[in-house]
């Protein structure tokens, strides 16, 4: 019973003599039964040995048992016991209490740690072991048991460019410099790239000044500084455009003061043009008038009231109408519709106006319209002038004119008749010529004269009765010579290049006609001798200003291989160069086949 209440008891003191007192007993007990098995059974030996096993026992016991009783007598007592117990137990309650408090203060910090997303680090200066939180190396993208718990771990992840400054930082701190320990600075992740952290910590120091302990935490900026640089982007290119918008606004700036001091001066320019304007309107020495659509006179200045003897007042009372001869009204009118739907942008007349006194006044007339903002017509501007004098001037010399015109047709009319008259003697003179030499040279000058007369009755003819239409002489005077020579056109072909309207006074006309005469008559007397088809081109034309070349030509024989034109002797090229010299011109002979002559002179 003793072993097992031993075994039951491991906490019960001197446990050891509990067994040993076990142990007596059951010897006592041997010894016994011994002595009563020894009646029937003599067994002494046995019986005496277990006696002194037991004696053994009970002396051994009582030895052991001396030194134990003080220790014993000092085990506290029942009551004792309780008041330990008791005790005891409050002192288990207030650890229990502590450790639930320390337990939530610790769940607090975890979910502190947790809820801040900020790293933690704890940093032992005297070992230089660092507490590095779990959130700290999730920061940087590495496990918990990726990085070591020493100091060396931040050291070489720091950019190295940052490292400087962080260090300096740190000892400022650690000098009492800065009561607090901030920094930002750049540290390495686990994929290679960099994140900007703010780093910020306290240090405690110990009674000699030491630091000893220095913890803080970790804050991921990157975005922040990402913002930041994004930032600085758009305040740079801000202020990019700030200075581009100034430099434009102080252009514009510039530009409206010029356009102000411009406006200005346009203004001051609009006052004094409109001065003189209104100087001009009212001192001009033509009549100026605003007219309405109507046709009311709107403004009119002095000279108008001039010269239809109205004052401005009844003038501007009345319409442009009303003062119009009936016989020039319906013109009139017509104009103002064609300029009114834009066919033309101004117009000038010639008209009479009745006068206040009923007397007819000639005025030249001259409108033109204006438009408003929109576009819409918005009045007339009319400028009239008095022309009663010019007109009656232009009836005296119109009558004059009429006069010399009479006499001038009819002085060409009395030429030609008498070239003709001329003409005819010689013709009655030649039935008495027997020798063939001079009744051609009597032929030639008759041919001569009748060219002369064809001038004259161009001239008389002309309705302009100083110039006549040389291309018109030259088809007459040739077709006239073809007769005379009776050569038809079927054998020898005439070809004429003549520039429209060539024009040729009295002075050019006779000895270009002459001229043409001679060279015609010339190809028709000797380009030909064999007969045959053949053909004679004349040509005038205007080479350059005032610079006209008369061509004759023919693809007859042709001129003889020592021809020279100025030592023949010939009565007709000793004409047609005096003619040229007469004209101020030059004249170029070219030959083989045929013969052509260019004849350049100017139009004087």
């Amino acid at each position: 019973m003793l072993v097992y209440f031993v075994r039951k008891r491991k906490d019960m003191p001197f446990d050891w003599i509990f067994l040993m007192f076990g142990a007596f007993i059951i010897a006592c007990g041997t010894t016994h039964v011994m002595d009563v098995w020894t009646l029937w059974y003599p067994i002494y030996w046995l019986s005496g040995l277990i006696k002194a096993i037991t004696a053994l026992i009970s002396v051994t016991t009582a030895i052991q048992l001396l030194p134990l009783i003080p220790q014993a007598l000092a085990l506290p007592s029942h009551a004792q016991l309780e008041a330990a117990n008791s005790q005891l137990a409050t002192e288990i309650a207030e650890r229990k209490r502590t450790e639930e408090i320390l337990r939530e203060s610790e769940e607090r910090w975890q979910l502190a740690l947790r809820g801040n997303n900020d790293g933690i680090w704890d940093w032992n200066i005297k070992t230089n072991k660092v507490f590095f939180s779990s959130r700290w190396k999730e920061m940087l993208g590495y496990a918990d048991n990726e990085i070591e718990n020493h100091l060396q771990e931040i050291w070489v992840r720091i950019h190295p460019e940052d490292l400087d400054s962080v260090v300096k930082a740190v000892q400022d701190h650690f000098a009492k410099v800065t009561s607090f320990y901030a920094k930002e600075f750049r540290v390495l992740c686990k994929n290679g790239t960099y994140k900007w952290i703010l780093d910020r910590g306290q240090a405690l120091w110990d009674e000699a000044g030491n630091v000893v302990r220095m913890v803080g935490s970790h804050t991921d900026i990157t975005e922040r500084k990402q913002a930041e640089e994004t930032l600085s982007e758009i305040l740079v290119q801000l202020e990019i455009k700030v200075e581009e918008r100034t430099a434009e606004l102080k252009k514009i700036n510039e530009s409206l003061e010029a356009e102000i001091a411009k406006r200005r001066q346009i203004e001051k320019a609009l006052r004094d043009s409109e001065e003189r304007f209104r100087t001009a309107f009212h001192q001009a020495a033509v009549g100026i008038a605003h007219v309405g659509l109507d046709g009311r006179w709107l403004l009119v200045n002095q000279r108008l009231c001039d010269i239809v003897g109205y004052t401005a007042e009844e003038l501007e009372s009345r319409t442009f109408q009303e003062i119009t001869h009936p016989d020039d009204l319906t013109t009139s009118l017509k104009y103002v519709d064609e300029i009114l739907i834009g066919n033309i942008q101004t117009y000038t007349i010639e008209k009479r106006y009745f006068r206040k006194d009923g007397s007819v006044v000639w005025i030249n007339l001259t409108v033109s319209l204006t438009h408003n903002i929109a576009g819409e017509p918005n009045y007339f501007i009319a400028v009239i002038e008095d022309i009663s004098d010019r007109k009656h001037s232009q009836a005296q010399i119109q009558a004059s004119l009429l006069e010399k015109e009479v006499l001038l047709k009819e002085i060409y009319h009395r030429v030609k008749n008498n070239l003709q008259v001329i003409s005819s003697l010689l013709n009655l003179q030649s039935e008495y010529i027997k020798d063939k030499q001079d009744m051609a040279i009597f032929q030639q000058s008759q041919q001569r004269i009748a060219s002369m007369a064809l001038v004259h009755e161009k001239m008389y003819q002309s309705p302009d009765l100083a110039r006549i239409d040389f291309g018109e002489y030259i088809q007459d005077l040739v077709t006239s010579l073809l007769s005379y020579y009776e050569v038809y056109e079927s054998a020898i072909s005439l070809r004429f290049n003549v520039d429209c309207h060539v024009l040729l006074g009295l002075d050019l006309a006779i000895p270009c006609g002459l001229i043409i005469h001679e060279l015609v008559s010339n190809s028709l007397k000797y380009g030909f001798p064999n007969g045959g088809d053949g053909e004679i081109f004349i040509g005038i034309t205007e080479k350059v200003a005032q610079q006209f070349t008369i061509t004759v030509s023919d693809n007859g024989v042709g001129l003889p291989g020592d021809f020279n034109f100025k030592n023949t002797a010939s009565l007709g090229w000793q004409l047609v160069d005096a003619l040229t010299q007469q004209i101020a011109g030059d004249i170029n002979i070219k030959s083989n086949p045929g013969v052509e002559f260019e004849i350049t002179f100017p139009l004087i």
